[in-house]
């Protein structure tokens, strides 16, 4: 009896271990980078936004991937040193000079060909290009004159804004198209973001749009059962197609919350609520509600596994960094540690995956950054 007692006991002790230490994990609270982290990760997107993008150039690359990706990474990483310059004002004048050379790149026939008929520095915008890409190429403009008072891209800026806001009024479902006869609502997110961040910045009326659209998005592009946003909108009615969708959701959210975070919070308790699983110390999130197949998935949620998504659950850390919901940002964050580890390569740093030799994509560590920063662009 007491041998099986012994046998026994050091199991029992392990797991009480194993809980208590999982207990623990589950109420420590995520914390911003250090300052010198964040130095030595925006030098490696430095260098990546200042290589021509030509055939041996990163960015470049992506395109065999995903011709967004390209945009992606220069967006993003404006949006992600857009964050450190308000977390630490050392930060400004360097983003600053970065971020004129992401918007140059943006503005590259590699970049706007897929979206636009001519180059956005031609006197007259393109009124028939994509918001997915004027949007984003916006918010960059917004980003660099929340930085600086260079004039340099004012005029672009105000014209883009004025063009954008334009086109919302004319149309019917307060959506423009990402393609042509295409609408996906993640992408309008962000074209009205831009026009929340001109507003701000010039004081201009085209905020005014951000609660129409809102309003729309609440009558006619959400869905009744979990109270979340649709994926895509159809051109010919105006009517929602795709169901919610982990990606689609954390990516719009993130939009949202520069121009409406009582909305953006509403949609994200919703999200966390409907998509996700509490595993203590992490936190998975859904592609899918009740979808727990595993397949290879698609460009937009990568493979899931027991339907689970990265990019869902990556999505949701910067939200929850956006809210400051700090133990669940934690619980995400940790998930990316379990994959991934950070190297230093001179006065470089960036993720790589801890099984194998592959490197994560610039647009992988612009996102990573974007949302391991996210904060307030204060007036």
């Amino acid at each position: 009896m007491a041998r099986l007692k012994k046998r026994y006991s050091i199991p029992l002790i392990l797991l009480f271990c194993t809980l208590i230490v999982l207990l623990y994990a589950s109420f420590q609270s995520y914390r911003y980078p250090s300052h010198v982290e964040l130095a030595q990760k925006s030098k490696y997107l430095a260098r990546i936004i200042q290589s021509p993008i030509d055939d041996h150039s990163d960015i470049y690359h992506l395109k065999h991937q995903n011709e967004e990706w390209m945009l992606f990474t220069l967006s993003f990483s404006t949006f992600a040193l857009t964050n450190m310059a308000y977390l630490d004002s050392s930060f400004t004048s360097s983003a600053a000079t970065l971020i004129d050379t992401a918007i140059q790149q943006a503005m590259t026939e590699p970049i706007y060909h897929r979206y636009s008929s001519h180059n956005p520095l031609s006197p007259e915008i393109d009124t028939n290009g994509s918001i997915l890409y004027f949007g984003h190429l916006n918010m960059m403009l917004g980003c660099y004159r929340k930085l600086t008072t260079n004039p340099k891209y004012n005029d672009l800026s105000n014209r883009l804004s004025a063009c954008i806001y334009n086109q919302y009024t004319r149309s019917d479902y307060r959506n423009l198209e990402s393609y042509p006869q295409k609408i996906w609502i993640p992408d309008n997110a962000a074209g009205i973001a831009s026009l929340y961040l001109h507003s701000q910045i010039t004081g201009s009326a085209y905020s005014r749009m951000c609660a129409e659209w809102v309003k729309a998005a609440r009558e006619r592009y959400t869905d009744p059962e979990t109270g979340l946003l649709y994926s895509t909108v159809d051109y010919s009615t105006g009517k929602a197609l795709e169901e919610p969708r982990g990606s689609m959701i954390g990516w719009s959210i993130f939009f949202i919350y520069r121009f409406d975070k009582g909305f953006a919070r509403e949609l994200y308790e919703k999200y966390k609520d409907t998509f996700s699983t509490n595993l203590i110390a992490l936190r998975l999130y859904n592609e899918r509600k009740h979808v727990n197949s595993t397949n290879l998935g698609d460009l937009d949620s990568g493979p899931i596994l027991w339907g689970y998504s990265i990019p869902a659950a990556a999505f949701a850390f910067g939200d929850a960094v956006a809210m400051q919901d700090w133990h669940e940002a934690e619980k995400l964050h940790r998930l990316v540690s379990i994959g991934s580890k950070l190297v230093q390569n001179g006065d470089e740093m960036r993720y790589q995956p801890r099984i194998g030799d592959l490197n994560f994509s610039p647009l992988a560590e612009s996102l990573g950054l974007y949302f391991e920063t996210m904060t307030e662009w204060k007036r």
